[in-house]
């Protein structure tokens, strides 16, 4: 016991307590210690704002970058229109001089008119008919009220329609009997692909931005009632949860244009085989 008595009572080597007593009390500590530190918090401030003037140097530089980008997006956007627009008036052309020289005889009119279904079927040209349109919203987003930690607060996302979103009512109007289907004008074919770049959603490789009406011509009141009591109703309800909008109703006439990004390929008659027995 005596020796953990000396260890209590004596804590403190000699040789330390020798050397506290010579110091004058009231005086800092001698050495190297405060230097370092000074120069550590000098170096940091001297980090720190050459960081942020290198920060304000580049502000006006990436605000002109995101300038020039926004304005070449609605120069591209402009010109892929009015391509567009040249493309309609060309279709609209080679239809009158082909409904003129097939209707000469009777074979040629019903060539016309087997040439017409096709292209209502692959969306290679203009439908209309009645129809049932779907129009999809996203959620309101509520503005922040500045309580709370903002690193824990919802980026928004869940209330956003996505490309899947998109795909899925698609689909389930098809399933429902549609004929023809278009997403915002842009009409739906066999090679049409929707799919998502960042936060904007693409249909055949065309921007679109909410909302989104979806148009099916079609036995309107029919894929109503499908839609309604199938998946597709119950997917909507879904997403109605997360504060995205929906609304189902029928029109006795609408109008889809033909598809801007059909391919065109050409065909010809095969060569006859040889018989070689």
């Amino acid at each position: 016991m005596s020796l953990l008595t000396n260890l209590i009572e004596n804590s403190l080597d000699e040789g330390y307590a020798e050397a506290a007593a010579r110091r004058d009390p009231g005086s800092p500590p001698t050495g190297r210690s405060g230097w370092v530190l000074a120069a550590g918090l000098g170096l940091i401030g001297l980090l720190l704002a050459t960081a942020a003037a290198q920060v304000r140097e580049r502000a006006p530089g990436a605000a002109q970058a995101r300038e020039a980008l926004a304005a070449e997006i609605a120069q591209r956007t402009a010109e892929a229109d009015r391509l567009d627009d040249d493309l309609k008036q060309l279709r609209a052309a080679v239809d009158e001089a082909r409904a003129d020289a097939l209707g000469l005889t009777t074979s040629g009119t019903l060539l016309a008119e087997t040439l017409a279904q096709l292209e209502t079927v692959t969306g290679a040209g203009a439908v209309q008919g009645p129809g049932l349109v779907i129009h999809l919203d996203d959620a309101v987003e509520e503005e922040p009220d500045g309580s709370g930690d903002p690193r824990a607060e919802d980026d928004g996302n869940e209330g956003r329609i996505t490309d899947r979103d998109l795909q899925t009512i698609v689909n389930e109007v098809w399933a429902a009997g549609a004929e023809a289907v278009a997403i915002n004008g842009q009409r739906l074919t066999a090679l049409s692909a929707i799919r998502s770049a960042g936060q904007a959603v693409l249909v055949d490789f065309r921007p679109l931005s909410p909302p989104y009406d979806l148009v099916a011509v079609g036995d309107a009141k029919s894929m109503q009632s499908r839609i309604a009591e199938g998946f597709g109703g119950s997917y909507l309800q879904v997403l109605q949860t997360y504060g995205i909008s929906y609304s189902l109703k029928t029109r006795d006439r609408v109008r889809l244009p033909a598809s801007g990004g059909l391919p065109v390929r050409y065909a010809k008659p095969a060569a006859p085989s040889e018989d070689t027995s």
